[in-house]
């Protein structure tokens, strides 16, 4: 089956292109396509007009800056995978690219589109939740940044303004002290998550954790914080006794429905399991914790 026809505009410039969001009827975008292609093929999406901002080269980078780490919204899921920047500085980055999906997928489909989709299944989400990080946009009225917290509404479904383009993901760059890690379950190559927990501590310089954040996926309606667990790691000491505790905690603040792939109590242990090992991965970075806790 081939897509039903439409409008196709290809603007060059980040400007041009809102301009054309902002004139057009409801135009769709087109950046890595690897959702939006099928969806078209299939006849699942039939939308009138396509605004492609694939030529938009100045949105595609990554790169430090301004204290951020800034992901473009033509970055790949590829460019994120095969950073040198990202391998040595965001574990819990360099540990989520080489799980999503295939690698026909990564070497097209960008993270900021991962993003924009706001499927909870998808990894990017909890991994900007962890980091508190921003989505950037511009608009007719200029530029704002959409803290990942309130970024995600429902499931496809976020506080992006109606004329507004998603330029670029950011999160604050490491500080001292700081690991972060990345842990998901899928059945196979190429599937979504069934569960997977993204962490991120910061310790003083005594080994006492600072700031902790958690982010979830798969495991509510959607990218979801896990602030219980972060607030009763803050403050403590690291041990695998704390860290089953915020694994607990995780798991008692998810809210996972049961499918094919498993039952509610399943993906609720997941949960626990999960962000047990990603937590001991983060510690293990940021210098504080030599051995992993054992699931």
């Amino acid at each position: 089956m081939k897509s039903a026809p439409f409008e196709l505009h290809e603007p060059t410039t980040v400007d041009e292109a809102v301009s054309l969001i902002e004139s057009l009827d409801d135009p769709t975008i087109l950046a890595g396509g690897q959702s939006l292609v099928p969806m078209l093929r299939f006849r699942l999406a039939n939308p009138d007009v396509v605004v492609d901002i694939n030529n938009i080269d100045a949105l595609d980078y990554l790169e430090e800056d301004d204290e951020y780490l800034h992901i473009g919204a033509l970055a790949r899921h590829v460019d994120v995978e095969q950073s040198e920047l990202i391998a040595d500085n965001y574990g819990s980055f360099a540990d989520s690219a080489p799980l999503i999906a295939d690698p026909q997928i990564r070497n097209r489909g960008t993270v900021v589109g991962s993003v924009a989709q706001a499927d909870p299944k998808g990894d990017w989400g909890s991994v900007l939740i962890a980091h508190d990080g921003d989505v950037v946009v511009q608009g007719p009225d200029g530029e704002r940044a959409i803290p990942a917290d309130e970024f995600f509404l429902l499931p496809y479904d976020t506080t992006l303004g109606e004329n507004e383009l998603i330029t670029e993901v950011r999160v604050p760059t490491p500080v001292p002290n700081e690991g972060s890690a990345y842990h998901k379950l899928k059945r196979k190559t190429g599937d979504y998550a069934m569960a997977g927990s993204g962490v991120r501590l910061v310790f003083e310089d005594d080994g006492t954790i600072e700031r902790a954040g958690i982010g979830l996926t798969a495991v509510d309606i959607t990218n979801a914080r896990a602030s219980d667990a972060e607030e009763h790691l803050e403050g403590e000491q690291p041990s695998a006794e704390l860290f089953e505790e915020a694994g607990e905690l995780a798991a008692a603040q998810s809210n996972p429905e049961s499918d094919e792939h498993g039952d509610a109590s399943y993906k609720e242990r997941m949960v626990d399991v999960l962000t047990q090992r990603a937590l001991a991965d983060a510690a293990e970075r940021a210098g504080f914790v030599k051995r992993r806790v054992s699931q």
